[in-house]
């Protein structure tokens, strides 16, 4: 099996799983999953309380034999807001204008005959990794993104829109889009893991955020933007280590383990939190504590205990998606 089919195969049984168990579904706060049909591996998520739709696409997979976690799997995070949130105007002019064309339909998804017209750096929140060993006794997922995903005009431009059939006019230091990628993406993550924590029966042995200084995105001609350092902006990325419990003889190596950590500039990366579990046990430190207070990023239960946690599907389908 090639590496895209095999992480294809791998979230689409997460999904699927997770979509037959009611009560799982409930305490997840998942209403639907579903499937998009096309050129490559993607998914469509709608989530309790969410301030919109959220897509998750494999980007890129590739196969490492000389590094213990080799299956590598590159997803982008996408979220497509609910036109009567707080978050809908923080996107950026052409995104909320899409959002009320008739290039969507009534689930708030693009329609499927025009999904591929829309360009993939829109509506963008995060990045997603995951890795995993040959025998899948162990594997790592990283979130990455900025706590402002933020785009500016330098000087007063005009902007055609050909998808929306518009133009508009930027005055000189407008902001365009200022979306609060972390706070969106993160719900996502944590989703994500609790579902690979039943599927996989697996536990996480190490948790680790950092923060670095951010960048904006700067107009600079037509359609074209480079990134610029704003030290006003925090990229921010948590790396969450499992460890299968159907294999309590292949415990993760933590020199292993840190080879899956960035390369971070002296002086630049600030390390937030870094804890084991080696036992695969849950237990709270300070650290934990104030990384939840500083950067919203919730240590979640759920993540330990649903390893071991049964529940009996309700459903006679082989299929659960929406």
């Amino acid at each position: 099996m090639d590496c895209e089919s095999f992480f294809q195969n791998k979230f689409n049984s997460m999904l699927v799983t997770t979509s037959w168990i009611d009560e799982l579904k409930d305490r997840l706060g998942i209403e639907a999953v579903s499937q998009i049909w096309g050129d490559g591996p993607a998914w469509y998520l709608w989530l309790s309380g969410a301030e919109g739709v959220y897509r998750l696409q494999l980007a890129e997979a590739v196969l490492e034999k000389d590094h213990p976690l080799g299956k590598q799997g590159l997803f982008s995070i996408t979220c497509y807001p609910f036109l009567n949130t707080g978050v809908f105007n923080t996107f950026s002019y052409e995104e909320r204008a899409l959002s009320q064309s008739d290039l969507f339909d009534d689930t708030h998804t693009p329609r499927f005959e025009k999904k591929n017209t829309i360009p993939d750096s829109l509506f963008n929140v995060a990045a997603l990794e995951y890795r995993m060993n040959q025998d899948d006794s162990m594997a790592c997922f990283t979130l990455d993104s900025l706590d402002v995903l933020r785009s500016i005009f330098p000087e007063g431009t005009v902007l055609d829109f050909d998808l929306i059939r518009k133009s508009r006019r930027y005055q000189k230091g407008e902001i365009d889009r200022a979306v609060p990628g972390w706070q969106l993406a993160y719900p996502v993550f944590d989703r994500l893991l609790c579902m690979y924590a039943f599927y996989s029966r697996a536990r996480p042995v190490r948790l680790r955020i950092t923060r670095s200084p951010g960048f904006e995105y700067v107009h600079t001609g037509h359609q074209s933007y480079d990134c610029i350092d704003a030290p006003d902006t925090h990229r921010l990325v948590v790396s969450v280590y499992f460890k299968s419990l159907e294999h309590p003889d292949t415990g993760i190596r933590f020199n292993e383990a840190d080879i899956m950590e960035p390369d971070e500039e002296p002086g630049e990366t600030e390390v937030l939190l870094d804890t084991k579990f080696p036992s695969g046990e849950l237990h709270f430190s300070d650290g934990m504590v104030s990384a939840k207070k500083v950067e919203n990023a919730p240590v979640n239960p759920l993540w330990w205990s649903l390893a071991n946690t049964t529940y009996s599907s309700n459903l006679a389908s082989t299929c659960g998606c929406h």
